[in-house]
């Protein structure tokens, strides 16, 4: 039995123990099979205009994910970009009680950023392939591990297949305790709504710069934690996206 009186470890052991599955009817079954809800209850409805284009607009036209990634060389600069999009710092934000905490490109509950941001980077400019640690606060990043452990890494995503030639695998990293020291169980929740504004950030700033991403929820936890030096259950990965020039 979990105490009552303790907030985390109920979520926690949700994190571990919600490993992928596979429901081999769904497979079977078209694969584009969407529901929808019907408000039946509606007194009535109302048409929208069309909505306007525009630069944004056409973004979230272009968004789509990849499974071919083309072999290519990613300009130093435009991971830069692609890191300052997903999580960067954009401003220093002064507090009333005294001191100052750096704003990020995402919202995040209480202000707390639980998340880092690893990488799998292969084929990009001025780096040697391996897996590095995002620090903000520099702009800056720091290698953590070679090449032959980003090989180990993939291996631990159920799309491993179609990451042949991604150049970066954003991993979102959470340090559960950072958000939870607050906010309790829901702060589960809100680590992995903070994960999806960055993975967003992150595809949009993809396509702006004509990149392809492909977002994966599938992999196995452990062996990717353990690949990436991680603390268990302190610190897991809840979201990644590769990213990378599309096969045309």
């Amino acid at each position: 039995m979990i105490p009552v009186d303790d907030p985390v470890s109920l979520s926690r052991l949700f994190h571990l123990n919600s490993e992928p599955w596979l429901n081999e009817q769904a497979y079977r079954e078209a694969p584009f099979l969407h529901e929808y809800m019907d408000h039946a209850g509606a007194s009535a409805r109302v048409e929208l205009p069309a909505p306007a284009g525009g630069a944004l607009a056409s973004m979230f036209a272009g968004r789509q994910s990849t499974r071919a990634f083309a072999s290519w060389t990613m300009p130093l600069a435009t991971l830069s970009e692609l890191l300052f999009a997903a999580h960067g710092v954009v401003g220093i934000m002064p507090m009333e009680t005294g001191g100052a905490y750096l704003r990020r490109s995402v919202p995040s509950a209480g202000a707390l950023y639980p998340l880092e941001i690893f990488l799998l980077l292969r084929n990009v400019e001025g780096l040697e392939d391996g897996i590095y640690g995002f620090d903000p606060r520099s702009h800056a990043l720091d290698r953590l591990f070679p090449r032959a452990r980003v090989e180990q890494a993939l291996g631990a995503f159920y799309t491993a297949p179609f990451l042949g030639g991604a150049n970066a695998v954003f991993c979102h990293v959470a340090v559960f305790g950072r958000c939870q020291k607050k906010y309790g169980p829901r702060g589960y929740r809100y680590i992995l709504l903070e994960a999806g504004h960055s993975a967003q950030n992150l595809c949009l700033g993809a396509q702006e710069r004509g990149l392809a991403t492909l977002c994966m929820g599938g992999f196995k936890d452990s062996t990717l934690n353990k690949c990436l030096g991680l603390r268990e259950p302190d610190e897991g990965v809840v979201y990644s996206v590769a990213v990378g020039m599309a096969e045309r």
